[in-house]
């Protein structure tokens, strides 16, 4: 965010609590996942563009889980083609001991597994909520004002939505046309005389 733009948020910082339309103003701040859990919050707010996201984190955990999987597999394989190339018989201690470990380490693989992929999806609903949010609010705004159902009032975005810098620089246009209309407005109720060519 430029000096201008982070001045003109700071600035504008207390006006927020009721420019932000919808009923996520209304609700008080929670940490997300208490707001999941209580379903105080539509976290899904642009479909497509959400479960995309999510699936590409999972499809990322999913394969760096297979290569870590893959990885361990190859090094207990690596084990038992030592044993048999010195010849132990299938019953010796090292066999059984390779074994158990193989085991034991795919149990704590699936529960990795299960652990991260619940906490991709988690992260990528929240972080792309963040995202989808603040479009969404411009989205609605802007075919609002075009249709004619709402005047060129400042926008605003949620504390802790990405693009802050946006509605800023949207805000900074607003102020210049409003500007713009009270001059024009003064020269238009001047009279003929004082009127500035």
């Amino acid at each position: 965010m430029g000096p201008i733009s982070n001045k003109i948020w700071e600035k504008n910082k207390n006006e927020r609590n009721n420019n932000y339309e919808g009923p996520m103003s209304q609700i008080k701040k929670r940490a997300p996942i208490v707001s999941l859990l209580l379903r105080e919050k539509k976290f899904l707010i642009n479909t497509d563009f959400q479960v995309q996201f999510i699936a590409s984190l999972l499809l990322i955990s999913i394969v760096s889980m297979s290569i870590i999987y893959l990885a361990n597999d190859y090094f207990f394989h690596s084990y038992m083609t030592k044993g048999q190339a010195l010849h132990l018989p299938p019953d010796h201690p090292f066999f059984l001991m390779i074994h158990e470990q193989k085991r034991f380490m795919t149990k704590v693989f699936v529960g990795v597994a299960a652990s991260i992929s619940g906490v991709a999806i988690l992260w990528g609903l929240f972080y792309s909520h963040k995202i989808a949010g603040p479009l969404y609010r411009l989205q609605r705004y802007f075919t609002d004002a075009a249709a004619g159902n709402q005047p060129l009032n400042k926008i605003y975005f949620r504390d802790d939505d990405f693009f802050q810098e946006v509605p800023a620089s949207i805000n900074l246009y607003i102020d210049s046309v409003k500007d713009e209309e009270l001059h024009d407005h003064e020269q238009a109720d001047r009279p003929a005389d004082q009127k500035v060519a």
